[in-house]
């Protein structure tokens, strides 16, 4: 693959590049302003070897940029704070908004193979790195992202001679490190690892532009007719009113969940005197589990969707009650503003995730795209529809690449009981806060909110992040019951 790469008629003189690259400089600033305008985001990853030219090529790149529409990630070593999140974490919250550009000089590649081959068991933790960049790029990609991806690609001997004249010029010098001499000397193992990490990331939504870059001009030129070309593809079609039809999103199976109406005939409730001993053991023992988490980096989420009034507040309130502040975060969920609406609808959610041995509480969460940005039209059928795909793959890659947990709760309650909280709340002026008119107005989509949240349960109530319905009509019951299986999660979590 990298092999048959290198020609040695790729060799460009000066004179040649610089006549070549002016015109290419000029349309790539026009792009840039069209795209801007178009509301386009744009991803551009530099890779290559060590040596390849990567600094280079990024400067000639962003020369032609306006510096005002565009942001360059240098990605070295992840800070203190970084290594205690998600892996893919630093990525999305550097994603560029609408109409802007983002160039990733090293991007998530190189740290995933620098952070996994540490590993013992490094090929399968690479091949778990390798499905959560393809469901990232997958993910920007359906959401209206450019990605164009560049491979410097330059043979050992290359590279030795550059890191021989890199050693030899003082102001250059210090950019040799044994480390990377050792990665020199390592070349040959290297080849097939990163062979394998391009094939199996070259995908239809960011496919691999792998240059030989023997010669830096050539390699510059290369870079620019490819970004020239495709961003001229992507106006083209936007200016059509052609945009990319959308496919058939890959929609989960079902998986049911059992879900009442309020209290089933049958179900447990209580008083509050009733419960109060429970609660009181419940809430004593969440301090104790808090603390060991926190000592063994293990970060939980926590998300409370359900019916208006149905108790999210009072069950969060109960369940932080004895926890120390500053171990955990809620983080309630409203409306998105603008720069939430000129990302990926994930972004907004993604840049909240606890860091290691820390618990985030969402009141209400990213399941607002299944539930009132579908029921109220906010967003296409197509953008819903993908959605439970792409919020498990979520989901689980938080899991699988922190240690975590997630616990979800939808707690249910029946239609006459909102209505009798409804009327309470409007009666009560401490609690007139509480009910607004958009409160009515969801109660009168009932019947569509019902459909959506029984669709939503059964496709995202998978085996590593499963719902847990809470019946609801009872509060105190349903108090008790949550704090009952976030304690029951925690100890296995530990």
């Amino acid at each position: 693959m990298l092999k048959n790469v290198i020609q040695p008629k790729n060799r460009i003189d000066k004179k040649t590049f610089d006549k070549k690259i002016a015109p290419l400089q000029e349309r790539l600033g026009i792009l840039q302003r069209s795209l801007r305008d178009a509301r386009i985001p744009v991803i551009i990853v530099m890779e290559g070897w060590d040596a390849a030219g990567i600094t280079r090529s990024t400067q000639m790149v962003i020369q032609s940029l306006d510096p005002r529409g565009f942001t360059l990630h240098t990605i070295e070593q992840p800070t203190d704070n970084e290594r205690v999140r998600p892996f893919m974490w630093r990525f999305w919250i550097r994603l560029p908004p609408r109409g802007r550009i983002a160039i990733f000089a090293r991007s998530w590649y190189s740290r995933a193979i620098s952070a996994e081959m540490q590993r013992a068991s490094w090929t399968k933790s690479l091949a778990g790195r390798i499905i959560a960049i393809n469901n990232f790029e997958r993910q920007l990609a359906d959401d209206g992202t450019v990605i164009l991806k560049f491979f410097l690609h330059i043979d050992k001997d290359e590279q030795q001679r550059r890191f021989i004249a890199r050693e030899s010029d003082p102001l250059k010098a210090w950019m040799v490190t044994p480390a990377l001499w050792d990665l020199h000397r390592n070349y040959e193992n290297s080849l097939p690892v990163i062979e394998d990490l391009l094939k199996k990331t070259d995908t239809a939504p960011a496919p691999w532009h792998i240059l030989d870059a023997t010669d830096e001009n050539h390699a510059i030129l290369e870079i620019y007719h490819t970004l020239v070309a495709t961003l001229e593809k992507t106006l083209d079609h936007r200016a059509k009113k052609k945009p990319k039809k959308p496919g058939n999103p890959l929609i989960p199976e079902k998986h049911p969940v059992r879900r009442g109406q309020g209290t089933r005939a049958g179900e447990k409730t209580c008083t509050r005197e009733g419960c109060q001993p429970d609660l009181d053991r419940l809430q004593e023992e969440m301090p104790r589990l808090q603390a060991l988490l926190y000592k063994r980096k293990i970060p939980l989420i926590i998300l409370y969707e359900g019916w208006d009034a149905a108790g999210k507040g009072g069950n969060i309130t109960r369940l932080a009650r004895n926890m120390n502040p500053r171990g955990y975060d809620v983080i309630p969920v409203s409306a998105p503003d603008a720069p939430e609406q000129s990302h990926h609808y994930l972004w907004r959610f993604v840049r909240h995730f606890p860091r290691a041995g820390h618990i985030a509480i969402f009141d209400r969460s990213w399941y607002g795209r299944v539930l009132v940005e579908r029921v109220e039209n906010y967003c296409t059928k197509y953008e819903w529809q993908r959605a439970y795909r792409e919020i498990n793959e979520m989901e689980e890659d938080f899991v699988y690449s922190t240690g975590g947990g997630i616990i979800k709760f939808w707690l249910e309650i029946s239609r006459d009981e909102q209505l009798r909280r409804f009327e309470q709340r409007t009666n009560d002026p401490l609690k007139q806060w509480k009910i607004t008119e958009e409160d009515w107005r969801n109660r009168e989509n009932w019947d569509r909110y019902d459909v959506a949240i029984d669709e939503m349960l059964a496709r995202t109530n998978t085996k590593i992040a499963p719902w847990s319905v809470i019946e609801s009509d009872d509060k105190w019951h349903a108090r008790v019951r949550t704090l009952e299986i976030v304690a029951e999660h925690c100890r296995k979590l530990l």
